[in-house]
């Protein structure tokens, strides 16, 4: 799933920096590099930026791209909406 980086939406990546400050605690949805749509819980532990991309640390070292998220917590990312969960089980 290797593609350009999209910067995110800053109202997003603002509500990120705030999560990441708190080192907070949250479920996460994202597509992998190779295209895995993922949950995890996990800690935020901060953002970076690497050969032109941000990304987004967590507390086990994973990284994962910004522009690969869909939802934290219950928040959708942007270009998602709630009709998107509708099949998820919590």
């Amino acid at each position: 799933m290797a593609s350009s980086y999209q910067p995110i939406d800053q109202a997003y990546h603002a509500l990120l920096t705030s999560l990441v400050s708190k080192r907070a605690a949250v479920r996460l949805q994202f597509y992998s590099d190779i295209g895995e749509f993922l949950t995890l819980h996990a800690t935020l532990k901060e953002l970076m930026h690497r050969d032109g991309a941000e990304y987004l640390v967590l507390t086990t070292g994973e990284e994962i791209r910004l522009d690969r998220l869909v939802r934290i917590d219950d928040k959708p990312a942007p270009g998602y909406d709630e009709s998107f969960f509708q099949c998820d089980i919590r």
